[in-house]
């Protein structure tokens, strides 16, 4: 879709009136947390050409091929080109989910956006971890004189962060890690502590649970005689729970979009770093210590 007609929706007043008020920086600042990563989106092209290369097409391509410089160049590329694919596509869905999610808040909507924030934090957590990991192997990589260097590893994590899947039954190198231990592991970070209790709490919004319901539930209206109670249940209810509610999704759209922005940061500069060495390697150069 032309970047003409997907646009970049802002929070409405209302909600940057709340926001600008709140105590918490991470609600206060989630606007500036959204628009730092859309900043990155407005510079992506709307498409992508990736060069794909199958077990057969590689083995066509290393035909012949008998110098460890050349099999390295063709393999360690064709891993920066499936590793630029998943981050080009996991970037474009996260902005995919915060888009409706803003756009749902602005008309006062709750229960979509909640369960929009809570795929938003799998994306998150997912791509961060994968972007750091990815980072660190490439940082650490070398490509010793007359050595050929490969991963069974690496590649079978490219391959299971690309094609990895829980639907049906998957062979057991596709059967994608469960999203929650990839939830709790970020968690541990000091700086996403609160990742998995917000977490948990959209979860029960998303299913058809206790917090989910209690959305609607505004106020008590009037206490009968009997000490029974005429509640009011509204459609845009306001209540406390509501507002714990909106608390959460703020937080979550805001720590997500700078996830995505940092991880999609991260996995750039991982592959900037393995094309120069492959670049080094190729013209002889030593490499030097990082």
């Amino acid at each position: 879709m032309s970047k003409t007609i997907s646009t970049f929706p802002a929070y409405a007043g209302w909600l940057r009136e709340y926001c600008a008020a709140h105590a918490h920086p991470f609600i206060r600042d989630s606007s500036k947390m959204i628009d730092y990563c859309f900043e990155v989106d407005r510079n992506l092209p709307d498409n992508y050409h990736w060069r794909f290369s199958s077990e057969e097409s590689l083995k066509i391509q290393v035909k012949g091929v008998s110098s460890s410089m050349d099999l390295n160049r063709i393999y360690w590329t064709d891993q920066a080109r499936n590793i630029e694919a998943y981050s080009m596509t996991t970037f474009w869905r996260g902005v995919e989910l915060l888009k409706p999610a803003i756009r749902g808040l602005n008309i006062r909507e709750i229960t979509g956006p909640a369960v929009l924030a809570r795929s938003l934090l799998e994306i998150g957590c997912t791509f961060i971890m994968h972007a750091n990991n990815l980072e660190k192997t490439l940082s650490e990589l070398s490509f010793p004189a007359n050595t050929v260097v490969a991963s069974h590893e690496f590649e079978e994590m490219v391959v299971k962060m690309i094609w990895g899947t829980r639907y049906g039954d998957p062979e057991p190198h596709l059967k994608q890690t469960n999203v929650l231990s990839c939830i709790q592991k970020v968690a541990k970070n000091p700086n996403a502590t609160d990742v998995l209790s917000t977490y948990e709490y959209l979860c029960d919004i998303a299913h058809p649970s206790f917090i989910g319901n209690t959305r609607f539930w505004s106020h008590v209206e009037e206490l009968l005689a009997d000490s029974s109670e005429r509640r009011v249940i509204s459609r845009y209810a306001s209540g406390d729970t509501s507002m714990e509610i909106l608390d959460k999704i703020l937080w979550s759209l805001g720590w997500s979009a700078a996830v995505l922005r940092n991880g999609f940061e991260i996995t750039r500069s991982g592959l900037e770093k393995l094309l120069d060495k492959i670049n080094r390697a190729n013209q002889g150069i030593q490499p030097t210590a990082e």
